[in-house]
């Protein structure tokens, strides 16, 4: 993070204010659901083109069955 309250809220394990990213789904990254969402409406479908776009699942892989089933699932309003 750039600023000093990212990185305070980084370090406390929550979120910084305005930072709305979901459900974290990728945790070696911090890749939560709302990024993952954004990027497969940009066109990426599949772990591979979202690992390409958010580095999603180019860590340890076990993200990568969530990643399957968010593809499958359509965002819900």
């Amino acid at each position: 993070p750039a600023d000093a309250a990212g990185r305070f809220a980084l370090l406390a394990g929550s979120r910084a204010q305005g930072n709305d990213a979901g459900r974290i789904i990728c945790s070696c990254f911090g890749v939560g659901e709302t990024a993952i969402r954004q990027a497969m409406a940009q066109g990426c479908d599949s772990p591979a083109a979202l690992g390409n776009a958010l580095k999603c699942g180019t860590g340890c892989g076990s993200c990568i069955p969530e990643l399957k089933q968010l593809l499958l699932t359509p965002a819900t309003a």
